[in-house]
């Protein structure tokens, strides 16, 4: 037995197949990543380890989701058996930086996902406490009108994400919107349930395209640095899936996201736990055709659930300038958050001010008033509280 397996498409190279342990046929290649992953779990010397399956650069048919566990069913799904120490580790990597391994859920597999299931590429059989890591994959899917997550990990451990990126083959561009959007159930990336076991919970430099929501995160301890969605519903959600026995009080940070012509701005589900979300140095291109489907800037389903700290610099495409006048919020959301917009001055004069998308709390000095103001949410006050024009 051997902890370290590789799998060829039918169309990798002659080299590849030949040093392979497994080579697919082009048809139901989701049961070669199957039987690789099962064999990961048989025990050597006695001990379940985990271990490593590498895929060569090629291209993977995804044509059934066979598999089940109670969130529906799956193409992929790891076990949750585990060791003494109650996780083991998981890594299903493609060819590193290359886009060449490239796994399509076909239209055979779209159309099989009925109106009111959920269908996952890769998944979990039940909770358990093993650490998974996906590395340079490059994803397809058909369409976008079904519910479909191509890395869902509510019953992982933890889940580590680097250089994957997801791709609807009907999605829109920047001149070009996709009407109807996709389905909000359609995904790229969903978060686990609980705290990730203290493991890595860390997504890096991936990319969704045309997903209801590109990255759907939740639990907590999560680091998301440098990732980037485009062409959707929302790029960007917080807990916005059911969560029977998580923990999301813990912070989440987020580094340098891209969000860029989604119909959405971020959406924060509900969450009684006030978790804490911190977003530095994000950036929207905020493209009017697209934010005119959805109508909907970020808001908290029930104002107040968060708190954290936002800044941002947005713009309506490229070749604009970031816009000072652009909000984040929706009236009434985000109301224990510090949100920033990195072009508003900290001293400015009242014309630049009135041309602000003030957020609550914000603090100006005025050069003309020749006073500090802030922001309440209903207007600009100086410190003794007399409203400011």
């Amino acid at each position: 037995m051997t902890d370290t397996l590789y799998i060829a498409a039918a169309d990798s190279s002659d080299r590849d197949k030949e040093n392979a342990d497994f080579v697919c046929t082009g048809k139901n290649d989701q049961d070669v990543f199957q039987e690789a992953l099962d064999r990961i779990y048989q025990p050597i010397n006695g001990e379940i380890r985990g271990g490593k399956i590498f895929l060569a650069p090629g291209n993977y048919r995804i044509d059934a989701f066979p598999r089940r566990n109670s969130n529906g069913r799956a193409a992929v799904m790891s076990k949750a058996v585990s060791n003494r120490f109650a996780h083991i580790g998981i890594l299903f990597a493609g060819s590193e930086r290359t886009e060449s391994t490239v796994i399509q859920i076909t239209k055979e597999a779209y159309d099989s996902v009925g109106e009111n299931e959920s269908c996952s590429l890769f998944a979990t059989e039940g909770h358990n406490g093993n650490h998974h890591i996906f590395r340079d994959i490059y994803v397809t899917v058909y369409d976008d009108r079904k519910n479909i997550i191509c890395f869902d990990g509510r019953f992982m451990g933890s889940l580590g994400m680097r250089r994957c990126k997801c791709l609807c083959e009907t999605r829109g561009n920047y001149s070009s919107v996709k009407s109807p959007l996709p389905v909000e159930g359609f995904i790229a990336f969903m978060g686990t349930y609980g705290s990730n076991n203290m493991f890595e919970y860390k997504w890096e430099f991936c990319q969704a395209e045309g997903f209801g929501q590109g990255f759907a995160v939740g639990a907590e301890h999560l680091l998301l640095n440098k990732c980037a969605a485009l062409f959707g519903r929302y790029g960007l959600t917080v807990n916005n899936y059911e969560q029977p026995r998580g923990v999301y009080a813990h912070p989440i940070t987020i580094l340098k996201f891209i969000d860029e012509a989604n119909a959405f701005l971020w959406k924060f589900a509900l969450n009684k736990y006030k978790q804490c979300v911190n977003a530095y140095n994000t950036s929207f291109e905020a493209v009017p055709h697209w934010l005119a489907l959805g109508k909907r800037l970020s808001f908290e389903e029930r104002p107040g659930d968060y708190c954290g700290h936002i800044d941002y610099v947005a713009n309506q495409g490229y070749f604009t300038e970031n816009d000072p006048a652009q909000p984040f919020w929706e009236k009434g959301s985000g109301i224990n958050f510090e949100t920033v917009n990195n072009t508003h001055k900290k001293v400015c004069t009242s014309a630049e001010r009135r041309g602000y998308a003030a957020n609550i709390g914000q603090e100006v000095f005025d050069t003309d008033l020749k006073k500090k103001l802030i922001f309440t949410g209903e207007g600009w006050f100086d410190m003794l509280g007399n409203p400011a024009e």
